[in-house]
């Protein structure tokens, strides 16, 4: 099947989904609010004294209590303490913007661990009106039926597993999720190992992914893309348990194959070890090209010797220096706002738990404007369905199927000497079209379609 074409670094026109509305008109499709254009990352440009906030009589006065359960320590916290500083940088513009309808936002958060059902069933006995995570896909797929259960919206950061709304959760109701899901990432990496080395390149192809549920998901994406588009065969595959201490037996299954690709969903600590070993047992020499999902959500712990090589990574719906701050200022300031806040580097978790927070805020501070009062849950879960809006991201929809849908990011893993610090370079995103399948359609049978 035909495919949109691929948006580059020179030819990037319509990158966050703006097309050539211009900025002002951006934020006029924004909603105009002040709390829209805040989180859209452009307070500087249109907020002025006369700006208000929803100012309607049959709203609470007191703060919207909010939960996010997310990896606050051990391996899994690369990613996880992300999605709290993304989280927590979009509380304090909601709250500096005057709240949602006037409420500001006080956020409860706790870890994850492997207790998303109990985390979610306290925040819900608290009182809590909203809550956000889990990080991890497995977890997600155990929580959701309990979410439809209680019946208070839940705005997954992450838990990416692409069967969660094709299979496991077909007609949600408050269970959503903000992150671009599996599919849009595993066959990205496919397509870029296709462009970087050619199709008519690739007679082998390797695995190393994280035994559960999003690397076995990943995997399958993975292959089912590049099956469909080379002649290749898959020569390795292995599943290291989650955060694992070592990484050598597959790293020199690897080597021993030399597999012209190799494709990896590890993440968090689990890729900063398999890098590192790999870099120790040359694992950079022996494949000729590494395509790594979520490689740069460790950017915070990478060293400049972990990623020599011919490696590239995805970065899900967000990269801080994509577009660059000449043209799109918002994500170079929430870089800045990161890094005096919390000394890090944005990665797309910090995006996932900054978008979370945002997606369910101006859906809900356009409903009080269209309803005259505070919605019910209910209400809140309908608004939900179908809502567009912007983060320094660019912009987003969460679509019908309770899926949300930017632009996916895949790029070179490179070091940026005078930064001292981990870049994405050569970058290319793709539509969600080119990359994920319509609503009602099955990622891996879509795939298998293409010619």
């Amino acid at each position: 099947m035909d495919k949109p074409d691929t948006q580059t670094e020179e030819g990037r026109a319509d990158s966050n989904g703006i097309g050539n509305i211009g900025r002002r008109g951006m934020l006029k499709a924004a909603g105009g609010t002040a709390l829209a254009i805040a989180l859209a990352g452009c307070s500087d440009v249109l907020l002025g004294d006369d700006e208000e906030v929803v100012d309607v009589a049959d709203v609470p006065d007191e703060p919207v209590e909010a939960g996010l359960q997310t990896f606050t320590e051990g391996p899994a916290s690369v990613l996880g303490l992300q999605a709290q500083f993304g989280a927590e940088e979009a509380v304090r513009r909601i709250n500096d913007a005057g709240g949602v309808a006037g409420r500001e936002i006080e956020l409860d958060v706790v870890e994850e661990g492997d207790s998303w059902i109990e985390n979610y069933s306290r925040f819900v006995d608290d009182g809590k009106e909203v809550t956000f995570g889990p990080i991890s896909s497995g977890g997600h797929l155990d929580l959701v039926g309990e979410v439809e259960a209680q019946g208070v919206v839940n705005i997954a950061t992450d838990g990416t597993v692409t069967r969660m709304f094709e299979e496991e959760l077909d007609d949600p109701t408050y269970a959503f999720r903000f992150q671009n899901h599996d599919v849009m990432e595993a066959a990205s990496a496919a397509l870029t190992a296709i462009e970087q080395l050619g199709a008519d390149e690739i007679d082998t192809y390797a695995n190393i992914n994280p035994d559960y549920a999003f690397g076995q998901d990943e995997r399958e994406i993975f292959n089912a893309t590049i099956e469909q588009l080379t002649d290749a065969e898959e020569v390795y595959s292995g599943f290291p348990e989650l955060a694992t201490d070592d990484m050598s037996t597959h790293v020199t299954s690897v080597v021993s194959e030399e597999p012209d690709v190799l494709f990896t969903s590890c993440w968090g600590g689990d890729a900063t070890l398999l890098l590192s070993q790999g870099q120790d047992q040359g694992m950079m020499d022996a494949t000729d090209i590494i395509v790594g999902p979520v490689l740069y959500g460790s950017a915070n712990d990478f060293s400049s010797g972990d990623i020599e090589g011919n490696i590239w990574s995805g970065s899900r719906n967000f990269y801080w220096d994509f577009p660059d701050s000449d043209r799109w200022s918002p994500g170079r300031e929430l870089f800045d706002a990161a890094q005096e806040a919390e000394d890090t580097i944005p990665t797309a978790h910090y995006m996932s738990g900054y978008g979370a927070v945002t997606c369910w805020a101006t859906a809900v501070e356009g409903l009080v404007d269209m309803l005259g009062g505070w919605p019910e849950q209910e209400q809140i879960a309908a608004a939900l369905e179908g809502h567009g809006f912007y983060t320094p991201a660019g912009y987003h929809v969460m679509a019908e199927d309770h899926q949300c849908y930017s632009n996916a990011h895949f790029g070179r893993l490179t070091w940026n000497d005078e930064m001292d610090i981990p870049v994405i370079e050569e970058m290319t995103i793709r539509d969600p079209r080119e990359v994920s399948p319509p609503p009602g359609e099955i990622s891996v049978e879509w795939i298998e379609s293409w010619s």
